[in-house]
């Protein structure tokens, strides 16, 4: 986690509390596995690492245990709490459920401004493609689902919508922006969703996604999503 603390660090706002600070970099670390499942890590180490007092890094600690991220040893430290198989396969199921209705109601209800931000995501993901910096691509990556959900204009497929994508890069093997053919091959699936949704056309729109999350998970996820391939497919 040292390597990028200042860019970590630099990426928020002066008016976020300290306790947002800490709660944002250590969920960060553990979203993008800087933190290892099974380590212990001290307090102590966490509080130097970020710069921040004891109190408000305790305070973080404790929501993202309510939350399932971390566990607290007490004398210890904090361990990365593992994400189970089970677990893994309802959120990959849930995934599917929200996001091809997000793309559906997008296409009906999207906005001029919506259609804008998710052009400009778009081509972002395209123009850093040859970068080959996974977070960075993750991170754009997440932002277009993202913004399709906010252009449902429901902010509880939003915020529900967002907890799934959290606790999916929990688990999610991050290899796919390391491969340039799988790469280009997400891009241009973000590419006709977007299509879709700027066309207004609905079911296609939710048939895009449905298509780009079921090739997803065969790409990255094909240990854990084992549910008949015929049964999701799409053509």
């Amino acid at each position: 986690m040292e390597e990028n603390k200042d860019t970590l660090l630099g990426k928020f706002i002066k008016t976020l509390s300290y306790k947002e600070q800490a709660y944002d970099l250590i969920k960060d670390a553990i979203l993008f596995n800087k933190f290892r499942i099974g380590a212990i890590y001290s307090q102590e180490s966490i509080c130097n690492e970020l710069g921040i007092s004891r109190t408000p890094v305790r305070e973080a600690l404790i929501e993202l245990q309510k939350e399932g991220y971390i566990t607290i040893l007490r004398g210890r430290g904090i361990e990365v709490t593992p994400v189970t198989e089970e677990d893994a396969k309802d959120i990959l199921e849930v995934r599917i459920f929200y996001e091809k209705n997000n793309a559906f109601l997008a296409a009906k209800r999207i906005k001029d401004e919506d259609i804008k931000l998710l052009k400009e995501c778009i081509e972002k993901l395209e123009s850093n493609l040859s970068t080959f910096d996974s977070q960075l691509l993750y991170r754009i990556d997440h932002q277009f689902h993202r913004l399709v959900a906010k252009a449902t204009q429901n902010n509880w497929m939003y915020k529900e919508t967002e907890l799934i994508l959290d606790n999916y890069l929990r688990f999610e093997n991050k290899s796919v922006y390391n491969n340039s053919i799988d790469g280009q091959l997400v891009f241009k699936e973000h590419l006709a969703i977007f299509n879709a949704i700027k066309d207004k056309d609905s079911e296609k729109a939710k048939k895009m996604m449905e298509k780009h999350l079921v090739n997803s998970y065969y790409r990255t996820l094909k240990k854990i999503w084992n549910t008949e391939k015929e049964e999701l497919e799409i053509k």
